[in-house]
């Protein structure tokens, strides 16, 4: 799942396809699953680009959720394509704020379907407290490589 470059900033992309498990009785994908997609969009970006980050994780980092939101804008079922699009926003030390784009995917086409937010803090523990921390250097020079503002 790679970034890409476009006139108007740099995303990160995240596809996949629904599934029954994530529908309700209505037969529409169930509205927590695009919160759940936002966190696996993060963490695969995590992944790809700074697998340091995971290994920090193992070793104490937090990366915390403080704020998400999302915007439904249409419906999806069970084996829609989806395609996440992901980009930051704002950035501090240890602050983030990532945008998020749902769509649909028939064919070439691209339907918007939901759109999101998700500030995210780097935090450790510390004497029983979570204190912020800066995110890893690899976080910044990814951003900074595709220029994601």
């Amino acid at each position: 799942m790679p970034m890409f470059k476009t006139p108007e900033g740099a995303y990160f992309e995240y596809r996949f396809n629904t599934t029954f498990e994530e529908t309700n009785l209505v037969g529409n994908i169930y509205f927590a699953n695009y919160v759940v997609w936002q966190g696996k969009c993060r963490e695969m970006f995590l992944y790809e680009n700074c697998p340091d980050v995971i290994d920090k994780i193992s070793n104490g980092l937090a990366l915390i959720t403080l704020d998400l939101s999302v915007r439904y804008i249409g419906q999806l079922h069970a084996f829609d394509k989806v395609v996440m699009r992901m980009s930051l926003e704002s950035q501090s030390a240890s602050r983030l704020l990532m945008y998020f784009r749902y769509y649909k995917e028939t064919g070439e086409e691209l339907t918007l379907i939901c759109e999101g937010s998700q500030a995210t803090a780097a935090m450790r523990e510390e004497n029983g407290q979570m204190v912020p921390v800066p995110f890893p250097d690899s976080m910044f020079e990814v951003f900074e490589q595709y220029e994601i503002t």
